[in-house]
């Protein structure tokens, strides 16, 4: 693959990865009204199924479902899972850290994730050599995530995470982070499992269906279990505009097949990070101008050097030898 063309592919994963701030917001607006984390999640899934479903009907592809439940591993359908699994890790570690930590935790389990399954070779990918050059870009990576998360939300929600959050015991504080970085390392897995997945059905908007399928099933056990705790919709339910049961799922749909497309092209590891610096660009973006009806945030020298040591470690473990 020519270097116009990856710069294509890397252009789609940074607006792929801008639309995880506006459907974190959506999904959170959405939570809000539901009361109901879970609620909103089975929502989202739903939505983002049934708009998966539409484009696939649209698209008429002739797909062999049949062989490849018949000759691939068991392991190509479990992008949903993980991805599910990554978001309910999220929910607890925000329950004991906030949401600064949270995300920390989330990116560095990412990047490393995305390095570990490349220079493996998990999930049968091709192999990637693990040189300086690399390990360089992914440090540079998770330090500009960190500058950009942490550096001003710290001392900002300092006391806010104090008071939404309880207090670990001292083996939760070391246990969470573990799983905090696991559960990233998750989400690097399913970006992996539905390109693959993709690439055997020949579209990836198949694999990313069959991710979002696996995903509201999984939702929909856990609400099923705990249908005691999630029997009543609060009255501000109705009061929820339009885009606040639809944005997520949709949001969600996009993101989950850009990835598809872009890990087989430019392996796991890359197409991390440039969804993760188009994250923070989002982010960027939202706080600054207050979109969606959240509080302004201005954009700070520390948060704009984050971004951009992130950009030359994007550039480092894609080109470095």
């Amino acid at each position: 693959m020519n270097n116009a063309l990856t710069i294509l592919w890397m252009v789609m994963g940074i607006a792929a990865g801008a639309l995880l701030p506006l459907q974190n917001t959506v999904n959170t607006r959405l939570a809000k009204g539901l009361r109901s984390i879970a609620l909103a999640t089975g929502v989202s899934f739903a939505v983002g199924t049934i708009f998966l479903g539409l484009v696939l009907l649209a698209l008429r592809q002739h797909l062999p479902w049949g062989a490849t439940f018949a000759q691939q591993p068991a392991w190509i359908w479990l992008g949903g899972l993980f991805g599910v699994s990554f978001f309910t890790v999220n929910i607890v570690l925000m329950r004991y850290f906030g949401a600064s930590i949270t995300v920390v935790l989330a990116i560095c389990g990412q990047v490393i994730g995305g390095l570990i399954i490349d220079v493996f070779g998990i999930f049968d990918v091709t192999r990637q050599s693990l040189s300086f050059g690399r390990l360089a870009g992914t440090a540079l990576v998770v330090a500009g995530a960190i500058l950009v998360n942490m550096t001003t939300r710290l001392h900002a929600d300092a006391h806010a995470d104090a008071d939404d959050t309880a207090r670990p015991r001292i083996a939760q504080r070391i246990l969470l982070p573990v799983a905090g970085v696991l559960g990233g390392c998750l989400s690097a897995a399913q970006t992996t499992v539905n390109g693959r997945l993709g690439t055997v059905l020949g579209s990836p908007e198949a694999a990313s269906f069959a991710s979002f399928s696996v995903g509201v099933t999984c939702i929909a056990l856990f609400i099923l279990v705990t249908i005691r705790s999630h029997a009543h919709i609060p009255a501000t339910a109705a009061a929820l505009p339009w885009w606040a049961w639809a944005g997520g799922g949709v949001l969600g749909a996009l993101y989950v097949l850009a990835n598809a497309i872009d890990a087989p092209l430019l392996g796991t590891s890359l197409t991390v990070s440039v969804v993760l610096f188009g994250q923070i660009v989002g982010g960027l973006v939202i706080d600054h101008f207050g979109l969606l009806g959240l509080a302004r945030r201005p954009v700070t020298t520390q948060r704009i050097l984050g971004a951009a040591l992130v950009l030359i470690g994007i550039v480092l473990t894609r080109f470095a030898l």
